[in-house]
């Protein structure tokens, strides 16, 4: 079972679901402070990080640009 984690300034939601009540909180937040979410997802031994993007999907952060992270 996969595990995300969304990183918003600091803070972390957790979920089970890519785009479950986790990701909303995350959004939320990052809105209020006009910041970018983070997540890791971890399946058994993986890691994986990513970012939000301006194309409104999640990429590897060795992937993303900084013009490209979206700012809530």
């Amino acid at each position: 079972m996969k595990k995300f984690v969304y990183q918003v300034a600091g803070l972390e939601y957790v979920d089970t679901e890519a785009f479950g009540t986790a990701w909303k909180q995350a959004k939320a937040e990052a809105a209020r402070l006009n910041v970018a979410v983070y997540r890791l997802v971890i399946k058994d031994e993986n890691v994986r990080q990513e970012v939000y993007v301006n194309g409104g999907c999640f990429l590897p952060v060795t992937y993303a640009k900084p013009e490209n992270i979206h700012l809530f």
